[in-house]
């Protein structure tokens, strides 16, 4: 009865995720159709606003609202990136999500105008889990030498860990100076990383497979000759019949 029960959600599950795999590259075309076309409207808002030397409350409005759709839609494609190139769909939808309701939560209180510490607490721990998750999966997407790849792990965890404080402090209200010291260290050393695997990966020793094409041609002897000249004596192997004698 249980099996009955759960395989019809294991299934949708399974299929949303191999949906939204296959889906990944349209999606990143529209976020950043998204983030363009609200970028020019942002730019067109504020050159109104300049000609007619008005600057309300509704073009405030307006170019807050475009902004943080632009940067949801930053913060999307990278998270659609991710999934593509890491197969980790998770991990990234769970940052479009944030990202989606970082931006909703936004633009209500930017139009609503919603007040209240539980929500504003609220937005601003999902603006910094979507930024975090944005960030944590631009640093290790670039494919870096084995020996340098622990940069990319101790960008996530330092990232991770700056995110909590940044959302610990809004939560708790921490008013201490150590522990602000602290954050502004892990805010350095996530600085540092970020810096530093952008340049490992130029750094990145190519591997190159060089594949050589041998022609022959055989002769009245039996014997093969490429265009060289040089002669060769060619002997067909069997796969299975060499597998086995090497297992021997």
């Amino acid at each position: 009865m249980l099996k009955k029960l759960r395989a019809p959600w294991v299934c949708r599950v399974a299929e949303f995720l191999h949906f939204t795999t296959n889906e990944l590259h349209r999606s990143k075309k529209v976020f950043l159709k998204l983030f363009i076309g609200f970028l020019s409207l942002t730019a067109l808002v504020a050159i109104f606003s300049v000609l007619i030397g008005e600057f309300g409350d509704i073009q405030v409005k307006i170019l807050a609202t475009t902004f943080t759709i632009s940067t949801a839609s930053i913060c999307s494609m990278s998270c659609a990136a991710f999934i593509e190139k890491r197969k980790k769909s998770a991990l990234g939808i769970a940052g479009i999500i944030c990202a989606t309701i970082s931006a909703a939560l936004v633009i209500a209180a930017v139009w609503i105008e919603l007040e209240g510490e539980v929500f504003w607490k609220s937005a601003i721990t999902f603006i910094v889990l979507s930024i975090a998750l944005a960030h944590a999966f631009l640093l290790v997407l670039p494919d870096l030498d084995l020996k340098h790849r622990w940069t990319q792990k101790a960008s996530s965890i330092g990232i991770g860990l700056l995110s909590l404080q940044i959302v610990g402090a809004v939560w708790a209200e921490i008013d201490n100076e150590a522990y602000y010291r602290l954050l502004a260290v892990v805010s350095i050393v996530v600085v540092l990383f970020t810096l530093v695997v952008p340049i490992l990966m130029k750094m990145r020793k190519e591997t190159y497979t060089i594949v050589e094409t041998l022609v022959l041609s055989k002769n009245e002897e039996g014997t093969y000759v490429d265009k060289g000249g040089a002669h060769y004596k060619v002997t067909k192997i069997n796969p299975e019949q060499d597998s086995a004698s090497n297992t021997n």
